[in-house]
């Protein structure tokens, strides 16, 4: 987008020798670093796979690199070589933002917070060298938790709102600790300043609202693909699609009923990750002739959100069970890496009779550490054809000679949201453009051999020109 490449043009500009790099989706990222960002003299960077390759050359002699929360694993891949410093895990945004706020009261001495549901910038945020807390309407347990502590300690003691969004909750907050430590025999507290609208001495006097900026929420969204029983697998399958600007977490739950009551029920399944614009499935073992008369229908029920601790968001499906014959005719290899200024190329050749859907993932050794990468999303390969997989990478001497080859694992199957057939190719991982100058060579000179021969062979059997004589 425009304001990603503004981000980074301006993070070349900066000089900046220290980045912070978070996932372009997540403004509640972006606001948890950005007090530490200052303090640090680093620059925030937005990442996603799209524009990792350029991150990464956006970061080149940095002193320090970040990676903040959940990012895209081809950012992850693509820093790999600035062996960047993780802040949190990316499962839950409260856990990653106690992790950082921590960091900085107990590096940098802060003894106060700021409170945010990160809805929105506000000077405060911007030029604040405070820690800012994440919270909403209800306080998580884990920040609760560190406050707590915080307080308990005399490492906190003073709080910073902006307007009136948070004042209830906070506040219950507060309350809810000030008891508990009494029932210990204790007295322990923290301050609370709110920042309201500005208010103008004049005739008429009058009120502004806060100057803020908002931002926009990331509201994951996922659908459901197909459905349907296949009768040679005897399975019930089930695919569901990551629709959403960022990635989510996930449970997926199968009902399969029969005249509208339920007969079988699968999952939910444990939670799992699906990066932004990635499909996924699941197959179910089902015997169909269990059933013995009736309609049966499938009622899918998709839970998700932004953190694995948090699903707040659901998507059903409700339809018929079709059955369908379907056998996976199939068929994918690797059939050469190759890498070359930054990017790590595969190619894959669709050796079956029928379309294939693939999605591939490269493993090989980065800084001496085992690293994994995967492509941005499925692609579809006619049959006969070859298809070329791109993986942005910066890989040193060290490690081009650390991987004479590398593992390609590709998941694919001839129906998209469906690649429920997978094969690993070792493959020998071919340096920047070596085959290729010599096949160039070799081609001029035949082409200058045959230019020679047809030149000289035109001189050596041209004839005398013959006219007429002139009057």
């Amino acid at each position: 987008t425009d304001a990603m490449a503004t981000n980074l043009d301006l993070a070349k500009r900066s000089g900046a020798k220290s980045f912070i790099i978070v996932d372009s989706a997540f403004s509640d990222s972006a606001i948890s670093v950005m007090p530490y960002a200052a303090v640090t003299n680093s620059y925030v960077i937005l990442a996603n796979n799209g524009n990792a390759q350029e991150v990464a050359e956006a970061v080149e002699g940095a002193n320090k690199v970040m990676i903040y929360g959940l990012v895209d694993s081809g950012v992850t891949a693509a820093l790999s070589s600035f062996n960047p410093q993780q802040i949190g895990t990316g499962e839950d945004k409260f856990e990653d933002n106690v992790e950082i706020v921590n960091m900085m009261m107990s590096d940098y001495n802060k003894d106060t917070v700021i409170f945010s549901d990160a809805t929105f910038l506000e000077e405060s945020i911007a030029t604040s060298e405070n820690p800012v807390v994440l919270i909403g309407k209800l306080v998580p347990d884990v920040t609760y938790d560190f406050v707590k502590q915080k307080v308990r300690s005399g490492d906190l003691k003073a709080s910073l709102l902006l307007g009136n969004s948070l004042v209830t909750p906070v506040y219950d907050m507060r309350e809810r600790m000030e008891d508990e430590f009494e029932s210990e025999g204790l007295n322990k507290s923290f301050g609370i300043m709110v920042k309201f609208a500005q208010v103008i001495p004049s005739e008429e006097t009058g009120v502004l609202v806060l100057d803020t900026f908002p931002l926009p929420s990331y509201k994951p969204a996922m659908e459901v693909g197909d459905v349907f029983y296949s009768t040679n697998d005897q399975q019930v399958m089930v695919s569901v699609d990551n629709i959403g600007e960022g990635p989510a977490y996930y449970t997926l739950e199968v009902r399969v009923q029969v005249d509208g009551a339920d007969f079988k029920v699968f999952g939910p399944s444990e939670t799992e990750l699906i990066e932004r614009g990635a499909q996924a499935s699941e197959a179910y073992d089902f015997d169909m002739s269990s059933v013995s008369s009736g309609n049966v229908s499938a009622v899918v029920i998709v839970k998700f959100g932004s953190s694995k601790n948090s699903l707040e968001e659901f998507v059903t499906s409700t339809g018929l069970l079709e059955s369908i014959e379907y056998v996976d005719e199939s068929e994918v290899l690797v059939q050469s890496a190759k890498y070359n200024d930054g990017l790590l190329q595969v190619t894959i050749k669709n050796s079956g009779e029928v379309p294939a859907y693939e999605f591939a993932k490269v493993s090989l050794v980065m800084d001496g550490e085992p690293v994994s990468v995967t492509a941005g999303d499925t692609k579809s390969i006619e049959p006969g054809s070859l298809m070329t997989e791109q993986f942005p990478l910066e890989l040193s001497e060290e490690d081009l000679s650390a991987n004479q080859n590398v593992t390609v694992t590709v998941n694919y199957g001839a129906r998209q949201g469906f690649l429920n057939k997978q094969a690993a190719f070792v493959v020998d991982l071919k340096k920047g453009g070596d085959e290729f100058p010599w096949i160039y060579a070799i081609a001029a000179l035949v082409v200058l051999a045959i230019g020679v021969y047809f030149v000289t062979s035109k001189k050596g059997g041209e004839k005398p020109k013959t006219g007429k004589p002139r009057k």
